[in-house]
This record gives C-alpha cells, sequence and structure tokens, in this order.
C-alpha cells in the first residue's frame, strides 16, 4: 500500500505542475508535497523489502541479479525519458548495494544514514565545482555506454545519487529489523516521522547563508535537510499504512494490488505521460486542477487494472520476468 502512495505521488509530480497563479494555494501544496517525497519512500521500502529477505536468508547473488537487472531496464529506456529523471537505474544500483549493507550492525544502521545525508552538504560546502545532481541523462545510447560519465551519473551528478540516497536503504533496513507489527511502534514511527517532516516550513524559512547548504529543504535538493525531512515522510506514510492495514481491506485491496504490481504500473505510467498526458498539458496548458483530476484518473485506472491483473495471475508482467531473470 506505501508503494502505491509512493507511484501516486512520483505520478502526481510527473504529470502536474502550476502553471497559473490562480492555481488553489492547496493544491500547489499537494503538487509541491509530491515532489521530492515519493521517491524516497521508494527507496526506504527498498531496504524494508530487502532487509525482509535478507532475514529470509536469501542469497546475495538474487540482490545482485535483481539490481543489475533493473539496471539495465533503466539503462535500455533512459534515453527515451526525457521528461522525468528515471529512478531505475539507480535504484537497481541500490539494490544491489545490499549485499554489503546486510552484514551491518543494527546499531550502525541509522548512524550511517546520518553520514550518507551529511556528505553531500559537506562536499558542496566545500567545493563550488561539486556538480551535485548537475548532470542531464542520457539522451543516447552512446552516452549511456560512455562508462565513466554514467558511473559518476549513478553515484554522484544523476538525479538520485547513491551517495546520499543509500541513506534511504539504511533507513529502510533499520525498519525491517524492528517490532513493526507492534501497534505502538507503529504510533511512535507515525508521530515521529509526521513531526520531523512537519518542520519543512520553518527550515524554509531560515535565511541562514552560512547554513545554506545543509539547511536547503527544497525538493531534491539532496541537501542534509530535505534527506532528513523526505526520510521522516517516508517512515510516517510506512507507519501510517501499517497502521491501518487489515482496515476496510477490500477497500485497501486495489492499493495492495497496485503496490505489488508498481514496477510494471511505473512503467506503463511513462508510457502514458508519453503518449497522452505530457502532449496535453504542452498543448493545452491545463489548470493545476485539472492535471491533478487527470493524474487520479490514472492513478485509479492503474489500480483497477492491477486488481484485475491480480485476479488472474501471481505477479505482475515485468515482475515476472525480472524474477525469471534474477531468481
Amino acid at each position: 500500500m506505501a508503494r502505491a502512495l509512493a507511484l501516486g505521488g512520483m505520478m502526481l509530480a510527473h504529470y502536474a505542475g502550476a502553471t497559473r497563479r490562480s492555481d488553489p494555494g492547496w493544491l500547489q501544496a499537494l503538487d509541491n508535497a509530491a515532489d521530492g517525497r515519493a521517491a524516497p519512500v521508494f527507496a526506504t521500502l527498498l531496504g524494508v523489502g530487502a532487509g525482509i529477505l535478507a532475514a529470509k536468508r536469501v542469497a546475495n547473488r538474487v540482490f545482485v541479479a535483481r539490481g543489475v537487472a533493473l539496471l539495465a531496464l533503466g539503462a535500455l529506456i533512459w534515453p527515451y525519458t526525457d521528461r522525468v529523471y528515471l529512478i531505475l537505474p539507480h535504484y537497481g544500483l541500490l539494490l544491489a548495494a545490499v549485499v554489503l549493507l546486510r552484514r551491518l550492525d543494527t546499531r550502525a544502521l541509522l548512524p550511517l544514514a546520518a553520514v550518507a545525508f551529511l556528505i553531500p552538504s559537506v562536499v558542496a560546502a566545500t567545493g563550488d565545482a561539486h556538480g551535485l545532481r548537475s548532470a542531464l541523462q542520457p539522451d543516447s545510447y552512446d552516452e549511456v555506454l560512455d562508462i565513466g560519465p554514467t558511473v559518476w551519473n549513478l553515484v554522484w551528478t544523476g538525479g538520485y545519487p547513491l551517495v546520499g540516497w543509500i541513506g534511504f536503504v539504511l533507513i529502510g533496513l533499520w525498519l525491517s529489523r524492528q517490532r513493526l507489527g507492534d501497534a505502538a511502534l507503529q504510533w511512535r514511527l507515525l508521530v515521529v516521522g509526521a513531526a520531523v517532516a512537519a518542520t519543512q516550513p520553518v527550515l524554509a524559512s531560515i535565511d541562514a547563508s552560512w547554513a545554506a547548504d545543509f539547511l536547503d529543504s527544497s525538493a531534491h535538493s539532496n541537501r542534509t535537510a530535505w534527506y532528513v525531512l523526505s526520510a521522516a515522510s517516508a517512515v510516517a506514510v510506512i507507519a501510517g499504512c501499517l497502521l491501518v492495514a487489515g482496515v476496510g481491506r477490500r477497500l485497501q485491496q486495489p492499493l495492495v494490488h497496485l503496490g505489488q504490481l508498481a514496477l510494471s504500473a511505473y512503467l506503463l505510467h511513462l508510457v502514458v505521460g508519453g503518449v497522452l498526458v505530457w502532449d496535453w498539458v504542452d498543448r493545452s496548458q491545463p489548470s493545476l486542477a485539472a492535471q491533478v483530476a487527470a493524474t487520479a484518473a490514472v492513478f485509479v485506472a492503474l489500480a483497477a487494472l492491477a486488481t484485475a491483473w491480480r485476479a488472474r495471475f501471481q505477479r505482475g508482467p515485468v515482475e515476472a520476468l525480472l524474477r525469471a531473470v534474477s531468481g
């Protein structure tokens, strides 16, 4: 369910954007919240899922094979996704990194996540030519196969750089080792996560040029404040889903099914965007309300499609292919 909500937030960030001053403030706030908060939920859930698999003693080769498969899939479609920062190549690299992260002691996970969240800001604060999140995506296979820049894109200059984003995976691994079925723990995670995330307006109002490289909480700034707030939001979303799990189960099922087919749905939302949504937005300049309504319609359609698919098949089409390739 958390994965489905993250997909919905990512769709809102990709499909909708304020174009008029008359757009309602609350809709702009919703759109801004989705931008920069959805992808960290995916990355944190990667850590949770990988931690659960690691606890079941899934072999390292499975993590590596699935990570490489996702990286290859991302590289295959990278030149065709010029409207969004594609997460799949970075996601695959983060998944492969779990073979090392799974060995870490639980007590080390959160401190190491804090270090990961600090490093980009420290580098940005001490060097003008740091290049953090400065590179465009490869727009041809020649660029994808240019190994040096591609590796640097994955690690530092791309949309979801490994340095920094690995902190979300570490937090997810820490969550996977907690008693997540404990309602008291769920409430603590929800309250603490929501309270930390709610400090964003305060941080945004601080005029401290000396600490700008640490306190920039704007979407995808890849600075310490944004990492911390995004991680807190991800923890709150996951805890909230745990708390409501089983309540109104029939109403939740479409979200659950969509989350189970998240990879297939993610790729399909890129196709729908390229075929329908982005051309419509460019041509018609619709209001933010119309864009949000269109996003909601596509999200509901994907949930219905996922539910129909799960009625006949155990896994989504791309998920099944990934499992066949990686074991």
